[in-house]
């Protein structure tokens, strides 16, 4: 007669858990996770909430932003508010002005802080971290402080009321040098020594070698230069005097100070103001994710 045998089961065979077991470790890890989220939600109820209730005026009766109790949806959907605002300002000469002094600054950033971070990174020359040390200590200086002398050196140079006097003060940003520097010196050494043998100078390399792998990076700083162009306000509230070069933030104030009753065309302005930076957002989230990401810093 044989005998009964039985076999131990595999390692891969698990027993399995009871109900109250799993339910009770769901419990115990969704529980945080719960809560982060809610906390999450909360503060982006904060922080959208006054973003929505500009848009929600922006489309309400003049009567009806002051009538009580104040209420976030409109009455009565009034979207002239937003021709009314291009008819009583040249608003699209405001556009036009801030586009031309976003893409310049953009332009000018990105290749003067490109060309002296590649050589605070990879060339040796004398005095190199000294200098370094020089450039970051003007992003430890408030900006107050050099808005007098900047504007005497415009004003000497006749470049008050002109793109010049927007644009080129602009120009040398520290943060830039310093953010790509960080990023140039994570590049393997042997990319640039490669180069060297097959008889590139240090701009062919920087031309070939550093900026093609450099634009997640370039992306990611030059949306930021695009921001804070964009929202610049003191710069060209005191170079121009004429309405036909102010920008859109020096255009909005022109609601406030003449047309301060009238809040709902003034918020339908400020939204029209925002909508070119949301669109760029969510089409280069992924590229300004990622130039943060590789260029080491945690903004």
């Amino acid at each position: 007669m044989g005998s009964l045998r039985i076999d131990k089961a595999p390692d891969y065979v698990q027993p399995h858990k009871s109900y109250a077991a799993t339910s009770s470790w769901r419990v115990h890890w969704r529980g945080p996770q719960l809560l982060l989220v809610a906390i999450l939600l909360a503060g982006s109820v904060i922080f959208l909430y006054p973003f929505v209730w500009m848009v929600c005026t922006s489309v309400k009766d003049n009567i009806e932003v002051y009538s009580a109790p104040l209420a976030l949806i409109p009455q009565k959907w009034r979207f002239d508010n937003y021709v009314t605002a291009f008819t009583l300002v040249p608003f699209g000469r405001f556009y036009l002005n801030t586009f031309i002094m976003t893409l310049g600054r953009v332009i000018g950033q990105l290749f003067l802080a490109a060309m002296a971070a590649f050589a605070f990174a990879r060339i040796s020359f004398p005095g190199r971290n000294w200098l370094f040390v020089l450039v970051l200590t003007v992003m430890m200086m408030p900006s107050m402080v050099t808005v007098i002398p900047r504007f005497i050196l415009i004003m000497n140079l006749g470049w008050l009321n002109t793109f010049y006097g927007l644009i080129i003060p602009g120009l040398a940003d520290a943060f830039g040098v310093f953010l790509l520097r960080q990023f140039f010196l994570t590049l393997p050494q042997e990319l640039i020594d490669a180069a060297e043998i097959d008889g590139c100078n240090p701009l062919q390399s920087f031309v070939r070698i550093a900026l093609p792998l450099s634009r997640p990076v370039l992306a990611a700083y030059g949306f930021l230069v695009i921001l804070w162009t964009w929202n610049d306000f003191l710069w060209p509230l005191i170079v121009v005097t004429s309405t036909e070069m102010h920008t859109i933030s020096v255009g909005i104030q022109l609601f406030q100070n003449q047309y301060s009753k009238n809040i709902s065309v003034m918020m339908a302005a400020a939204s029209i103001s925002i909508l070119p930076m949301m669109i760029l957002f969510l089409l280069a989230q992924r590229f300004i994710v990622e130039g943060i990401a590789k260029s080491g810093l945690k903004l």
